[in-house]
């Protein structure tokens, strides 16, 4: 029942390739063609656009522990600061109510942990990084968060289940990202 909602709360964030042209200012028109916007009036196809790059600037601050497993341990024994819970909800668009199933926690732990602002524990502190280093790696594999999260949304032949229902674990988001260097190796089931 909770991967059914996850999959649903996921999929309505998600918008077609064709919709988005990561990395333009430009807009793309609805025939095709390309102008600028100077409104402050968003499009449809200006949000993903967006929304990656908002994404891309929230993982700015955790790139850093991605680098070194030596950094990444020391990160997760400090603890992340409390809106690392914040950010991820806000990366992979998601509610409160399905960044807590995924965490394994109640939605008023999951506030109690916002409002607190003291550093989270180790547990949730590595679930977190990894989560962020998943969606920083299926950017970069998909071209963009949307594309990203729609991939995730779907039955994956190779991983047996959609990968978005694999996320409460540290083993299942491993499994995903080894599907998503098969993939940018091209090595596909």
């Amino acid at each position: 029942m909770a991967a059914k909602k996850r999959l649903s709360t996921l999929e309505k964030t998600t918008h077609k390739k064709e919709d988005v042209k990561v990395g333009s200012p430009k807009r793309i028109t609805k025939q095709g063609g390309t102008s600028k916007s100077h409104s402050n009036h968003l499009s449809e196809v200006e949000v993903p656009y967006r929304s990656t790059s908002r994404a891309v600037s929230l993982l700015n601050s955790y790139r850093e522990t991605f680098k070194s497993p030596v950094i990444k341990l020391t990160t997760i024994k400090k603890g992340l600061e409390a809106h690392a819970i914040s950010d991820l909800i806000e990366i992979t668009g998601a509610t409160q109510a399905t960044v807590a199933s995924i965490l394994d926690l109640t939605e008023p732990t999951l506030r109690k942990h916002t409002k607190a602002g003291t550093e989270l524990n180790t547990g949730l502190s590595e679930h977190i990084l990894q989560l962020f280093q998943l969606f920083d790696k299926g950017m970069d594999t998909f071209g963009s968060l949307e594309e990203f999260k729609s991939w995730m949304s779907h039955e994956s032949i190779a991983l047996t289940a959609s990968p978005v229902d694999l996320l409460d674990t540290i083993t299942g988001i491993n499994m995903v990202m080894d599907e998503l260097i098969r993939i940018d190796y091209g090595i596909t089931v």
